[in-house]
């Protein structure tokens, strides 16, 4: 059985990647909130359209810091795709925790398929346009 090394790690991850991608995830996924958010406060759209506008910024934010990471990369887009998704599924599950305890479990599985999904995506379709 093969060890795991960091330059094991670094042949599959672009760690610089990674973070960048994981940044801009981030920044997309706070313009995209705060742009729902005040649609919603000056509009008369319902409640109910709320679950899908977030899973929409959840799997926009995804694949935007995934194809960058993967662009960034030239290789191995799903691996550095999903890994933008991953941190950035555990980032937001931690600060919902932090600021929202009694949410942070709701609609879990679906939000983190979501933004694995595009994640992977994201990072094939950057490495294509690298």
């Amino acid at each position: 059985m093969p060890s795991i090394s960091k330059d094991h790690l670094t042949n599959i991850f672009k760690i610089n990647a990674v973070i960048k991608g994981t940044l801009l995830t981030l920044l997309t996924s706070l313009l995209l909130s705060i742009t729902a958010g005040i649609v919603y406060h000056f509009s008369s759209i319902t409640d109910l359209g709320i679950p899908w506008i977030a899973a929409v910024i959840l799997a926009a934010s995804s694949l935007a810091g995934s194809m960058a990471a993967g662009k960034e990369a030239g290789n191995k887009g799903l691996y550095n795709g999903l890994a933008v998704g991953l941190l950035f599924f555990l980032i937001v599950w931690l600060l919902a925790g932090l600021f929202a305890p009694g949410l942070a479990s709701l609609g879990i599985i679906y939000k983190f398929l979501i933004v694995t999904f595009s994640g992977a995506f994201g990072g094939m379709v950057g490495v294509g346009l690298s």
